[in-house]
């Protein structure tokens, strides 16, 4: 059957919260997929009145995704980085520590209990056999936002974007790069690594340059973390909150196959006054880039689609 269904699956995966500084909406959607591979974070508060969102885009499976979702913030907020305040060395060291886990006993077999029984054969990335983590991974892309503050993390190919407001209109403000093989210091790693880039892919198979999981990858005990065929180690922006800053868009390159950063800020600026819940703007953005059929689509909107949008409240 290929890697899409017949019909997309068009049911959608809401949460919504808020408190006195921001309010977010978050919304997870299968579409054309076989399966749903994307999670998402989004906590208000994980101590000290900083907010956690991200998103989490699988490849090759579930596993990866999920296991960040259910164990990224615990961990974080055991770190000594994390505990000093030191917010950009702290989110270095979670994705390098979840990559850590994923090989110990607990990880291989937390792994296993995420596993969906339709997952079970051997797929493009290579997945199969008891240690999952070895060809299946996800994106990783985090904001941490402090009182005064917004820090992001990017692993992958998944992209945040910061709206700021220019008058009556939004200005986009890339707060990540997708991580690519071909762009020009990615592919520098791969190959000091030992790897080559073929049609836009790593040993012609994985699509991008920046992961959690991929273990397989990631073999070389000679060289650091950082310097691996595919890291974990993000790439860190951040941004000071102020008046005109209105809000967050963390997605999936689901959204980002459809849209460009500027065009999603401005049209969730257009949605988000006029709905009761940010996952309503959320829905209604991917209802109208789901793409109607496969087959005339090229694959554009045919992919898992996972995006929180956080807004800032006037202070």
């Amino acid at each position: 059957m290929g890697p899409y269904l017949t019909q997309p699956r068009k049911d959608k995966d809401n949460q919504d919260g808020e408190n006195s500084r921001f309010k977010f909406g978050a919304t997870g959607m299968q579409g054309w997929r076989n399966t749903m591979e994307d999670s998402h974070i989004a906590q208000l508060d994980i101590g000290n009145g900083i907010g956690f969102f991200g998103v989490y885009d699988g490849h090759g499976g579930n596993e990866v995704a999920e296991f960040v979702r259910d164990h990224l913030v615990d961990e974080f907020k055991k770190l000594s980085s994390f505990k000093a305040g030191n917010y950009e060395e702290a989110l270095k060291d979670i994705y390098i520590h979840i990559d850590e886990m994923l090989q110990t006993t607990y990880g291989k077999q937390k792994l296993q209990s995420y596993k969906k029984n339709s997952d079970s054969g051997p797929s493009l990335f290579g997945r199969g056999g008891d240690d999952i983590a070895q060809g299946t991974g996800c994106t990783a892309t985090s904001a941490l936002i402090t009182p005064n503050e917004i820090i992001v993390a990017n692993s992958g190919d998944s992209r945040i974007v910061l709206a700021v407001k220019k008058g009556d209109k939004y200005q986009a403000i890339e707060m990540s790069e997708d991580h690519k093989p071909d762009n020009k210091g990615e592919k520098a790693r791969i190959e000091r690594a030992g790897g080559f880039v073929e049609e836009n892919r790593v040993k012609g198979v994985l699509n991008l340059s920046r992961s959690l999981g991929d273990l397989e990858y990631k073999l070389d005990s000679k060289l650091s973390a950082a310097d691996q065929m595919i890291t974990a180690v993000p790439e860190i922006r951040k941004e000071k909150i102020s008046s005109d800053t209105a809000f967050l868009v963390i997605a999936c390159d689901g959204i980002w196959d459809c849209l460009t950063s500027q065009e999603s800020v401005e049209l969730f600026g257009e949605l988000l006054p006029k709905k009761p819940k940010i996952s309503d703007a959320v829905n209604e953005v991917f209802d109208k880039i789901i793409a109607s059929d496969v087959a005339s689509s090229g694959g554009i909107g045919c992919d898992n689609m996972t995006c929180v949008v956080v807004q800032f409240k006037p202070q």
